[in-house]
């Protein structure tokens, strides 16, 4: 997983019902990995945690993680603060072709697509 991984950008395009920034809204919440780190874009702020894929397959451990302290429009900072604490309550991650989605008992799953890197 690990390799895959790293080897593109994942972009945030589904959450639940939740409207997902992108475009006009905001920038697209944009995550990369490397070196057992995920770092990007959170949807006003840079993001960056220690990340630990496996030990078993599927499974996942978010540590909690830093961002700059942008002031934002308070709706993108909610969202943010939100996908945060999603994003790092997840146990479980599901790679399907071009999919990898990330799953908690928090909130529905935080749905990413494959963006090549370039």
């Amino acid at each position: 997983m690990t390799r895959r991984a790293e080897n593109n950008r994942w972009e945030l395009t589904h959450w639940g019902d939740r409207s997902v920034p992108y475009g006009d809204d905001g920038e697209p919440v944009i995550l990369s990995f490397k070196d057992g780190r995920v770092s990007g874009h959170a949807g006003c702020n840079r993001y960056s945690a220690a990340i630990v894929f496996g030990p078993r397959r599927g499974e996942v451990k978010v540590f909690r993680g830093i961002t700059t302290r942008m002031a934002c429009e308070p709706r993108h900072m909610e969202f943010e603060a939100s996908f945060i604490r999603a994003f790092e309550a997840s146990t479980r991650y599901r790679l399907d072709g071009e999919s990898l989605s990330f799953e908690s008992n928090l909130a529905p799953p935080l749905e990413f697509y494959r963006r090549p890197l370039d």
